[in-house]
């Protein structure tokens, strides 16, 4: 993770910042990823410190600390896996009248504040305008939507864009190495460019039952697809499901191509090379071309909250209606 985000333009600019001793007072990470949101605002952290602890050794120290929550200086709230409240808030005012044991910065890592109650966002919000001297405060989010105005107002922004497949999967060789480098090609087209969502996927068993269902809904009739939705339309990954019904397609479209231009022999698909075959003799090109159009129309669909099974029937059955009459 730490590799992952030291690599992004928002981490050089902030490195560069403190570095010239520019950075202010007051920041929100926005950083869409749940699972890592607390380790991310860890990285973030030791760069408050640059010039407290200019030593390299002193700032791998502070850094080294900030990993354990451990340092006197840079203060976590809440608790890792609980939501921020006005008790925290009061907490917080309490701490920044305090001065520093160690140099001249005392920084607040507060995380996940998009989840934080209205009353708990509130509270902050005259610390967050005028904080005591030399207090400085980090506040994570994965969303910026149920953040206040106010408080938006009152921050400077750091936004981690969703990475790339390649960073993604390099990510998930690095982090689960009995991957395969093809599943981990897949998982990370599967994830929206979230490392969480990849590692959870990769790890927890899901991938392969999602991966397996999509299969499915695939190569499925008219006659069966009522069963399938019951069976699949309950999934806790509907995200993830479309993403690997749109891999497949775009494979089959990838090979539609290969086959045209007389570059089978090279052609390498991402998802199950037979089944892709298979399921390419079904189609035209103009009728995956459709395909991946309505895909893409559900994730739309499902983004507006949706009903996931409502949405994926109708969806398949579409894709379905344009196979091959033989």
């Amino acid at each position: 993770m730490e590799r992952l985000l030291k690599q992004t333009n928002a981490y050089k600019t902030q490195e560069l910042y403190a570095s010239r001793g520019e950075l202010r007072h007051a920041y929100l990470l926005l950083f869409p990823d749940a699972a890592n949101l607390r380790d991310a605002l860890k990285i973030f952290a030791p760069l408050f410190f640059e010039h407290d602890f200019a030593t390299a050794f002193n700032f791998v120290r502070v850094s080294s600390l900030i990993q354990k929550e451990a340092f006197s200086d840079c203060l976590f709230f809440p608790e890792a896996g609980k939501k921020f409240t006005v008790e925290n808030a009061e907490a917080v005012e309490e701490e920044c009248f305090l001065r520093p044991v160690e140099g001249k910065t005392k920084l607040f890592v507060i995380g996940d504040f998009s989840e934080a109650t209205r009353e708990a966002q509130n509270k902050m919000l005259k610390m967050l305008e005028e904080p005591p001297e030399g207090v400085s405060f980090l506040l994570g989010a994965t969303s910026r939507f149920s953040v206040l105005p106010t408080v938006l107002s009152r921050v400077e922004k750091i936004e981690i864009p969703p990475f790339s497949d390649e960073q993604i999967a390099s990510y998930l060789l690095r982090a689960v190495p009995s991957l395969s480098a093809s599943d981990a090609e897949l998982c990370a087209k599967s994830s929206g460019g979230i490392p969480g969502k990849a590692a959870e996927l990769a790890t927890g068993g899901e991938f392969r039952q999602i991966t397996q269902a999509a299969w499915s809904l695939c190569f499925s009739t008219h006659a069966s697809l009522p069963y399938l939705i019951r069976e699949y339309g309950a999934t806790k990954y509907p995200k993830e499901l479309l993403a690997v019904l749109s891999n497949i397609y775009f494979d089959v479209l990838r090979r539609k191509i290969a086959e045209e231009r007389g570059l089978l022999a090279s052609f390498r698909p991402t998802c199950d090379g037979e089944n892709v075959k298979r399921l390419s003799s079904l189609y035209y090109k103009g009728t995956i071309l459709r395909a991946l159009n309505y895909l893409s129309q559900a994730e739309k669909q499902l983004y507006f909250n949706g009903s996931f099974p409502q949405i994926l029937e109708i969806t398949v059955g579409r894709i379905l209606a344009g196979r091959k009459k033989i």
